[in-house]
C-alpha cells in the first residue's frame, strides 16, 4: 500500500491528482479489507477485493507510465499480487485459481492497452509471474497445512501413548494398594489364626476385625496430626510398646496413611517374627521431616536373604511410603534386633 501511495510522484498517464485519488481510495480499501477479514470473515470481501484487483488491473493504461511497465517497476503489479497470493491462505484452491486467473487476466488485458506495449510483453511483465507466485503460495500453504497435521497426529499419538501409560501406571499402584490393603488386614489375621497364634479370646482379635473389614471397604487413614496416627498404629498392635514422640506436624491423608499402615506392619512383623515381649516405636518432627521408628531387639535376619515371596517389609512399608512421597529403610542383622526408619518431608 506504500507503493500506491507513492504512485502519484511516478508521472502517471492520468496526473498525480487522479492517481492520487485512487491511492488514497485503495489505501482506505485495504485498511477496511483487513478490519473485515479479522472480525467478519464473510465471501463477499474477498469477493469484492479480487473485483477492485481487477479493476485496478484494467485501469493501467492511466495510472502506470507505460516505461515504468515495461521495467517491471510498475505499482500496480505487486499490489495485485500480494493480494491473490495473500488470497490463497483464505480460501479453498477452486475459488483461489479462479481469483488469480481474473487478476491475471485483468493485468494482462490493461498493460496491453497502455501504448507500446504488446500482449506478449503484458504476460512477460505480470501476468506469469503472478501465476507462478499464486501457485508457490499454494504449494507453500500446502506444505504447511500438511506439517501442522502430521504434528497433530504425532502430538495426539504421544498423548494418547502417555494417557495410556498413565492410566497402566495408576492401575498397577491401585492394585498394589490393595494387594497391601489385603496383606495387612484379613491376610494378616486369617494367618494368625491359622498357624493357632490366637485362641480367639484376645481382646485385641475384635478390634483388629473390625479395622480389618473397614479396610477392605475402602475406608482410608484420615488427615491428621502425626502423634495421633502413630498412636493409633500403636494401640492395634498384639505386643507393649514404648512410643515416645517428639514435635507434631499435620499429614494429608496419602501420608498419614502411609505413615499408620508403615508402622502397623512394622509391628506386626515384630509381633510375627521377631521373638520378643515388646518393641519402641519413636516420632519426631526436625526441620519439617517427620521421622518415624520402629525398633526391637529380636532374633534380626538377613534383609538381603528375604524369599521373593515374603512382600511384608516391601509392599506395605517401602512402596507405601515411597508412594506418598517418603521412604522407609529397613536395618537388620540375625540377632542384633530390626530398626525400620520412616521419613516424610514436609
Amino acid at each position: 500500500m506504500l507503493m500506491a501511495l507513492a504512485a502519484p510522484f511516478a508521472d502517471p498517464p492520468a496526473g498525480p491528482v487522479v492517481c492520487g485519488a485512487v491511492a488514497v481510495a485503495l489505501f482506505g480499501w485495504s485498511v477496511a479489507y483487513l478490519y473485515l477479514m479479522r472480525t467478519r470473515p464473510r465471501t463477499w470481501v474477498w469477493v469484492v477485493d479480487v473485483a477492485v484487483m481487477c479493476a485496478l488491473c484494467l485501469a493501467q493504461p492511466l495510472l502506470v507510465d507505460p516505461a515504468l511497465l515495461l521495467r517491471m517497476l510498475g505499482w500496480v503489479s505487486p499490489v495485485a499480487s500480494v493480494a491473490v497470493v495473500a488470497l490463497q491462505w483464505h480460501v479453498r484452491p477452486l475459488p483461489g485459481a479462479l481469483a488469480a486467473a481474473a487478476v491475471c487476466v485483468a493485468f494482462v488485458v490493461g498493460a496491453a492497452l497502455a501504448p507500446g506495449v504488446t500482449v506478449g510483453q503484458a504476460l512477460a511483465v505480470g501476468g506469469i509471474w503472478t501465476a507462478v507466485e499464486v501457485g508457490l503460495s499454494r504449494l507453500v500453504r500446502r506444505l504447511v497445512q500438511r506439517g501442522g497435521e502430521v504434528a497433530d497426529e504425532r502430538m495426539a499419538r504421544r498423548f494418547a501413548a502417555e494417557r495410556e501409560a498413565e492410566l497402566a501406571r495408576a492401575r498397577r499402584a491401585e492394585q498394589r494398594a490393595h494387594w497391601a490393603t489385603v496383606h495387612d488386614t484379613a491376610a494378616s489375621t486369617l494367618l494368625m489364626v491359622g498357624l493357632g497364634g490366637v485362641d480367639g479370646r484376645e481382646p485385641w482379635l475384635r478390634e483388629q476385625v473390625a479395622r480389618d473389614v473397614a479396610a477392605l471397604n475402602g475406608a482410608t487413614t484420615p488427615a491428621g496430626c502425626l502423634q495421633d496416627v502413630v498412636r493409633r498404629a500403636v494401640e492395634g498392635a498384639r505386643i507393649p510398646v514404648d512410643l515416645r514422640a517428639a514435635g507434631d506436624l499435620w499429614l494429608p491423608e496419602a501420608a498419614a496413611g502411609a505413615v499408620g499402615g508403615a508402622v502397623a506392619e512394622a509391628l506386626e512383623n515384630v509381633a510375627r517374627h521377631a521373638r520378643t515381649r515388646n518393641a519402641q516405636v519413636g516420632a519426631v518432627v526436625d526441620a519439617g521431616r517427620v521421622r518415624v521408628t520402629v525398633s526391637d531387639a529380636g532374633r534380626g535376619f538377613d534383609p538381603a536373604r528375604v524369599p521373593a515371596g515374603r512382600v511384608g517389609l516391601a509392599l506395605s512399608v517401602t512402596e507405601r511410603m515411597a508412594g506418598a512421597g517418603g521412604r522407609a529403610v529397613v536395618r537388620s542383622a540375625p540377632g542384633e534386633g530390626t530398626e525400620v526408619r520412616l521419613e516424610w518431608p514436609r
